[in-house]
């Protein structure tokens, strides 16, 4: 899937509905379309970094937390004598994490901390040193705009051309401006529900969705649907 700047809805909402607009402009309201769309492409990001009074900062690109690691090992055990490390499993969980910690770059071994997100900050019930996050970094051009696909393009420049139109009928008093911009309205209903669905889902796989969408209710208990 090819992502794109996100100005280039712009031009199609020239190209489709002829909307001529500053670029601050475009942003301002493409940027509230895309948050009302929902989607965010991102990827994902590592961070380590020590605690300071039981505080983590995060970088600023962070937009969704995946998980935060310590570097201690999870051997911890319980028992009517207390709550310790088992020096046994403390092996065995080395051997564990040594296969995946190949495979993935984003593995990190240890435990997983318990953490409470305070702004741009995580707090701990303690201090650590090497803590690990990783985190879903939205993807953005130079510019710091968010990268779009072409469905997401065009449901972005509807809206745009609505919210447009829409300004400009009642800054006139315009009753027809308004209905057109309503007219515009359906449109952006039409492509935003349609850039809600992945481009990774084939139509084959809508069928099958549609099917059991439709079909879970089919058959009723003491009932009978046969044709007579």
């Amino acid at each position: 899937m090819e992502l794109m700047n996100i100005k280039t809805a712009l031009s199609l909402a020239n190209t489709l509905y002829g909307v001529e607009m500053k670029e601050t402009e475009f942003e301002e309201i493409a940027l509230n379309a895309w948050e009302l769309i929902g989607n965010k492409h991102t990827e994902l990001m590592g961070y380590i970094g020590d605690t300071q009074d039981c505080f983590l900062e995060l970088p600023c690109t962070v937009n969704e937390i995946e998980s935060v690691h310590i570097p201690l090992a999870d051997a911890n055990t319980t028992s009517t004598v207390g709550d310790g490390l088992d020096v046994t499993s403390i092996a065995i969980e080395h051997y564990i994490d040594a296969i995946p910690s190949l495979d993935s770059p984003f593995y990190q071994k240890g435990k997983l901390v318990k953490y409470k997100k305070v702004g741009d900050t995580l707090q701990f019930a303690k201090d650590f040193n090497g803590v690990f996050v990783v985190y879903h970094r939205v993807l953005m051009d130079d510019s710091g705009l968010p990268l779009i696909n072409d469905k997401e393009m065009r449901a972005i420049a509807a809206y745009v051309a609505y919210a447009n139109t829409y300004k400009d009928g009642l800054r006139k008093r315009d009753s027809n401006i308004i209905s057109l911009a309503n007219v515009i309205k359906a449109d952006w209903l039409q492509y935003c529900n349609a850039a809600r669905v992945s481009s990774n889902i084939t139509q084959n796989d809508m069928d099958a969705i549609l099917d059991v969408k439709n079909s879970w209710e089919r058959k009723k208990y003491g009932k009978s649907y046969r044709i007579r």
